[in-house]
Parts: structure tokens; C-alpha cells; sequence
């Protein structure tokens, strides 16, 4: 063989489409060696670093919205869904800084190594959207996976928040591995290591395709804490850090989420019975389980906690619709959870730097006398996830019971509505104690200009992006017409 027919098989990788993942990688490789060299760094100096690697990351998506292809041999895909999924995981992550500071001073568990940790979980979030190879997908879900374990652990002398890291340990490894084995059973199918591949293969043993795919979303169904899989999910939430269980309730939802949302347009030729069974039936139990316990709740980030899982029960009923138009509300409601389940939990984080604050839903009663600017946030946010118009989360649900509606799922979208209207007790049960009760005690918590300007943004946006929802479901309509192409 000649040199140039040997050369002429080795592919030059295409850096432009990965920039933004090696943007936050080299940001973490900055922080790490920040957090080597200097024993005793400035917080606001690693902070400062982390919000300029992500800006520039963010403004290479929002500069190259068109840029698509694949590199690495494949490896790597970058096409509209996973810039769609990409900015929002990094505009999320640029709200969480604003709160982490003063949060873990406060907690006195000021660690340096809080920022290379989540600069990496970033990436990898960002590289499990952006794949169809088996591998890649692995070794992301890897890295997020072990990010959080770590991320969930950091809050010195906390039992909650060793025990929920450990439960998080558990079950997260076992989803890794029931992956990893549906992963090499798909491979024994097809010969590939490529989803697209794999589920257009028109092979003689499907039993090996079934099977693979039953432990490969089984894995992924526990990482999104659908029901029965969700046992980790409360206690890891009420455990970590409030700032990271706002991480893991919106970047850690939409890039868990990214996988399933892939194979969803070509489970259709070959499975579509059995896929709206099945995963309805999930949906179904996911959105009651939650909302259910959600009710008997005393502690206000357990519940949620628990509000998280009944919206991971909405999303599934939107990916049981095998369809365009499943795909579409799909990708719709995972933005509006990211933005209003980031909200909430910020705020909890804000009233937690009280030294007397317990995150008890007694504590709600009278905050609007004594901080209605945040009481006021709060109340939108409990009324987006609760769906009620015209916000973000009535859009989103809106657009998943159409989506059932379209496929004839009335038994499946009644389900969601029963499991909606339960919600409406905890929800409504909350606003009422914060406006319409007063408190045995008033609470003020002193706030930055970057924690309350992060807030008004998230806020504004869950209202503005519902009354105007055609800025979302315009990048969501063009990502699902391009995966349904593909």
C-alpha cells in the first residue's frame, strides 16, 4: 500500500463543529491547573474564568446556528438539535454561577474544585447531545455521571448530602451498566457502534436489537428518574448542593434526555407499537407516582424533587407519540423544565443563605411582606410548572396533549390531566401560604445584583417565551424536521 492511499484513509477532524465543547473543556483544563499552581485562589477569580469560557461558547452557538456535520469518524455530530440543546445548557450554567459563591460560603464548603468539576460534567452533557456512536454516548454519560456524584457530595459535614451521593453512586452505575450491556447486544445485531446504523440494519436475530434496547433505555430511564427507576432522584435532589440540584433538574434533564430524543424518529419503522406502549405505560405511572407523593410533602425541595420526576412522566408521553409532532412538544416542554425547574431551585438556594431557613413549606407563610420581589418570582414559577397560562409550562403541555391528541393517545393524555390536576394541590398550596398567610417570623436574605438579575431573566423568560412562544417552538420545529430527515 502507498503512503497516500494510507493518508487518503485518515479523516481530518473538523474542529469548527466541536469548538464549543473544546471552548469548555479547555476552561476546565484552565481551572484545574488555576486550582494546581495556586493553593489558595480567589473564588471570584475562577468564577470570573468559568463565565468568560462559557460566554465565548455561547456566542460560537449563537453566531454558527446553521453549522452541521459529523467528525471523528463519526463520533461526533453536530446539527441543529444538539446547537438547540448546547445553548441553553450553557446559558443555564451561566445562571448558576451567579448563585454558587455565596451559596457554598455561606454552607462553608468552599471548594475549588466545584469549578473544573462542573466545567467537565458541561462538556460531557454537551457531547451526549451530540452523538449517535455508542461509544461516545458511554463515555459522556460517564462523565456527567461521575461529575454529579461528586458535585451532589459537596457540602462539608452534610449526611443528607453523603447519602444522596452515595444512592446516586448505586443506581447510577447500575443504569451505566445495563447501558453498556444493551450497547454490546445492539453491536452483536448490526456490527456497529452507530444508532442510525443499528436501528436501519435489517438483521436476521432481532431478539439481540429487542433486548439491547430494553437495557439501553432502561439505563437511561434511571438516570431521568422515570418511574419505576426514580428511587435515587429525591434524596440525591434534597442532599446536593440547592445550586447543583438545579444543574442536575435542567442540564442534567436535557442531556439525559438527548438520547432517547435521537433513536425516538427511528424507533418508528420497526418498533412503533410497541414503543407507545411501552414508554406510555412509564409515562403513565411516572406523572402520577410523582405528582402523588408530591402532595404529602413537607420540605419544599423534596417535593421538587418530586415535581422533577412528574415532568420527566410529561416528557415521555410526548416521546411515546412517534412522531414529528411528538418530537417538536418534546423539545419544547425539555427547555421550558430547564428554565422553570432552574428557577425554582435558585430561589430555594437564595432563601437558603438564612442561617435559620430549612426549605420547610411552613417557612412560605408571609414571604410576600417581607420579600415580595422573590415571593413574586416564586409564584410564576410554581404556576409554570403547574401549566397555568400564559407561561412557559402551559405552552409545553399544551403541546404535548396535542401531540397525543394527534396520535389518539386519549388514555394517555387523560392521564395527564389527572396528573396534572393533582399537582394543582402542592402548587397552588405554596402560593396561597407565601401570599394569603402570614408567617411567624420574617425572612430577609441579603442578594447580589448578579443573583437578582439571573432571577428577573429566568423569570421574564418562563412568561415571555410562553406569550410568545414561537421564538422556541421555531428552533424545536426545525431540529425534530431535521432528526425525522436524517
Amino acid at each position: 500500500m502507498e503512503l497516500r492511499d494510507l493518508v487518503g484513509t485518515v479523516e481530518i477532524p473538523n474542529l469548527r463543529l466541536v469548538m464549543p465543547e473544546v471552548i469548555i473543556l479547555i476552561t476546565g483544563f484552565i481551572l484545574f491547573s488555576l486550582d494546581i499552581l495556586q493553593r489558595k485562589i480567589n473564588h471570584r477569580i475562577l468564577t470570573l474564568v468559568s463565565v468568560t469560557g462559557y460566554s465565548i461558547a455561547l456566542v460560537y452557538i449563537a453566531l454558527n446556528p446553521l453549522l452541521s456535520g459529523s467528525t471523528f469518524y463519526g463520533l461526533y455530530v453536530r446539527d441543529g438539535f444538539s446547537s438547540f440543546l448546547q445553548f441553553f445548557m450553557i446559558l443555564i450554567t451561566l445562571c448558576l454561577l451567579a448563585f454558587t459563591y455565596r451559596y457554598y460560603k455561606q454552607k462553608l464548603s468552599l471548594y475549588s474544585e466545584f469549578y473544573y468539576i462542573l466545567s467537565f460534567s458541561l462538556a460531557s452533557a454537551m457531547f451526549l447531545a451530540s452523538s449517535y456512536n455508542l461509544i461516545t454516548l458511554y463515555v459522556a454519560l460517564e462523565g456527567v455521571s461521575i461529575s454529579f456524584y461528586i458535585l451532589t457530595s459537596l457540602l462539608r459535614g452534610n449526611f443528607n448530602s453523603k447519602e444522596g451521593a452515595f444512592k446516586y453512586l448505586i443506581l447510577g452505575g447500575l443504569s451505566i451498566a445495563l447501558a453498556s450491556y444493551g450497547a454490546a447486544f445492539m453491536y452483536l445485531y448490526a456490527g456497529s457502534l452507530d444508532l442510525h446504523k443499528i436501528l436501519t440494519h435489517a438483521g436476521e436475530n432481532r431478539y439481540f436489537l429487542i433486548l439491547g434496547l430494553v437495557f439501553f433505555l432502561i439505563g437511561f430511564a434511571i438516570k431521568i428518574g422515570a418511574v419505576p427507576f426514580h428511587f435515587w432522584l429525591p434524596d440525591a435532589y434534597q442532599g446536593a448542593p440547592t445550586p447543583i440540584t438545579a444543574f442536575m433538574a435542567s442540564v442534567g434533564k436535557l442531556a439525559f434526555f438527548a438520547p432517547v430524543v435521537r433513536i425516538m424518529p427511528l424507533i418508528q419503522e420497526h418498533f412503533a407499537y410497541a414503543w407507545v406502549i411501552t414508554v406510555g405505560l412509564i409515562s403513565a405511572m411516572t406523572m402520577l407516582y410523582g405528582n402523588l407523593v408530591a402532595l404529602v410533602q413537607k420540605d419544599v425541595k423534596r417535593l421538587l424533587a418530586y415535581s422533577s420526576i412528574a415532568h420527566s412522566g410529561y416528557i415521555l408521553a410526548g416521546i411515546s407519540v412517534a412522531k414529528v409532532i411528538g418530537l417538536k412538544a418534546v423539545l419544547y416542554f425539555l427547555i421550558a423544565y430547564a428554565l422553570m425547574g432552574a428557577g425554582a431551585f435558585l430561589i430555594l438556594a437564595l432563601l437558603e443563605k438564612h442561617p435559620d431557613w430549612q426549605n420547610k413549606m411552613e417557612e412560605f407563610s408571609g414571604l410576600r411582606f417581607s420579600m415580595p420581589w422573590i415571593a413574586t418570582s416564586f409564584m410564576i414559577f410554581m404556576f409554570s410548572l403547574l401549566g397555568v397560562p400564559p407561561t412557559v409550562g402551559f405552552v409545553g403541555k399544551a403541546l404535548v396533549f396535542m401531540a397525543l391528541s394527534f396520535d389518539k393517545l386519549w388514555w394517555l393524555a387523560f392521564v395527564m390531566i389527572l396528573a396534572t390536576g393533582i399537582s394543582t394541590g402542592y402548587y397552588v398550596r405554596l402560593v396561597v401560604l407565601t401570599f394569603m398567610k402570614e408567617g411567624n417570623r420574617s425572612i430577609h436574605v441579603k442578594s447580589s445584583f448578579a443573583e437578582r438579575l439571573v432571577l428577573l431573566i429566568l423569570t421574564l423568560s418562563v412568561v415571555f417565551l410562553g406569550a410568545v412562544p414561537i421564538i422556541i417552538w421555531s428552533f424545536a420545529s426545525q431540529s425534530a424536521d431535521m432528526l425525522f430527515k436524517r
